[in-house]
């Protein structure tokens, strides 16, 4: 399913790559199971020969709801690619609400895993480094270090807060944590975030910018961008307008 994707995008390879999926799309053209799916869409991103490859295996609603993160049985929020890769016992980072997959167990030791954003964490290491952000079959182009942009910004409609808890990894025995998150206003009706990001603009703009490579097929739609032109691009839309990412709420 995946493979003419790839082989047409012509992905560097030998770069870190963080990757956002979604399996939806292909399953219901072609029938298959999530399982043998999520292997062929690995097999497609190891052959790019990653540094480091990154799964998101995200728990953010879950972490603010409950203040509990369990590395091994917290279950992804974003997606069924992500949750397969989860089952399989990957390492999983130790960040309550933005837990990563570390498929080839490739991340430097003394990251910092308070935080989400900023010196020493997991996406400024990201960022230090030759990075590809690929999207598959996904609505418009995501790409989490954009919210570090957004900090560096201080995006009106983004904030810091500390939220308490507490988080068991690794085998360790529980422990109380203090997460400083970077969010936005959560809907009391639990429909998520807001305000609303405004992807068909961002991607509209990333296409004039020439930053994102789009490919179409059986598999789904496939998209990827260098992570640091992605990063000046969107650098440089926010320092004209701070809200250019989002619905602007009407006042």
């Amino acid at each position: 399913m995946f493979a003419p994707l790839f082989e047409r995008a012509r992905i560097p390879s030998d770069r870190a790559i963080l990757v956002h999926a979604r399996l939806r799309g292909a399953r219901e053209h072609s029938g298959e199971q999530y399982r043998k799916l999520a292997d062929e869409l690995l097999l497609c991103l190891l052959a790019l020969r990653p540094s480091l490859l990154l799964i998101p295996a995200y728990t953010i609603y879950g972490y603010m709801a409950m203040r509990i993160f369990h590395s091994e049985y917290a279950h992804s929020e974003v997606g069924r690619f992500s949750e397969e890769m989860r089952r399989r016992g990957y390492r999983r980072t130790p960040d309550p609400m933005y837990s990563v997959l570390d498929v080839l167990g490739a991340l430097p030791p003394g990251l910092d895993f308070s935080r989400t954003f900023g010196p020493g964490t997991l996406f400024d290491h990201l960022e230090g480094q030759p990075s590809v952000v690929i999207n598959v079959d996904i609505p418009g182009f995501y790409a989490t270090p954009v919210h570090g942009i957004e900090l560096h910004h201080e995006v009106p409609y983004r904030f810091l807060v500390d939220l308490p808890g507490r988080l068991q990894a690794g085998g360790e025995p529980w422990r109380d944590i203090s997460y400083q998150a970077y969010v936005r206003k959560v809907s009391p009706y639990g429909t998520g975030s807001y305000p609303h990001y405004n992807y068909p603009r961002r991607s509209d703009y990333l296409r004039r910018q020439g930053v994102i490579h789009e490919f179409a097929g059986d598999g789904g739609n496939l998209a990827w961008a260098d992570l640091g032109e992605f990063g000046h691009a969107i650098n440089d839309a926010l320092a004209k307008d701070p809200w250019f990412l989002v619905h602007k709420p009407e006042n």
